[in-house]
């Protein structure tokens, strides 16, 4: 066994860290600028979008709005017009339609006597009927 020989005591050095300090401080600085500036970049981009959408839906209300008072002047027009001009003429009452001798317009007596055929009646409408045998 070895009883503390002589010798020189060893001493431990610390090594100066401040140097990586300060260089991983420069590398996390530079990381951090590059994500905000990239995160400012997107937020202008989405906030010249939502400024454009802004303007489209502005455009479009003022394009309802105008079509909304355009229609009203017509309407106003077409009142004033319907004043003028009066109330338009009444439509033809519904009748029952004509039916037999009044649809083809012959004028027949009524009674027992439209009931029978008459002999010139008879003799023209009788012509070349019936069955011709040759």
């Amino acid at each position: 066994m070895c009883m503390g020989g002589g010798g020189n005591r060893a001493t431990i050095t610390v090594p100066d860290y401040r140097a990586y300090d300060q260089q991983f401080e420069l590398q996390r600085d530079a990381v951090m600028s590059q994500i905000n500036n990239d995160n400012k970049l997107l937020q202008g981009e989405v906030n010249q979008s939502l400024a454009g959408i802004t303007e489209v839906k502005q455009k479009i209300a003022d394009y309802k709005v105008a079509q909304a008072e355009e229609t009203d002047k017509l309407e106003e027009q077409a009142q004033r017009l319907s004043v003028l001009m009066g109330n338009p003429p009444p439509e033809k009452t519904a009748s029952a339609p004509d039916i037999g001798v009044r649809e083809r317009g012959v004028n027949t007596r009524k009674g027992k006597q439209s009931l029978r055929i008459g002999r010139k009646v008879a003799r023209k409408s009788g012509q070349g009927t019936g069955l011709n045998i040759t």
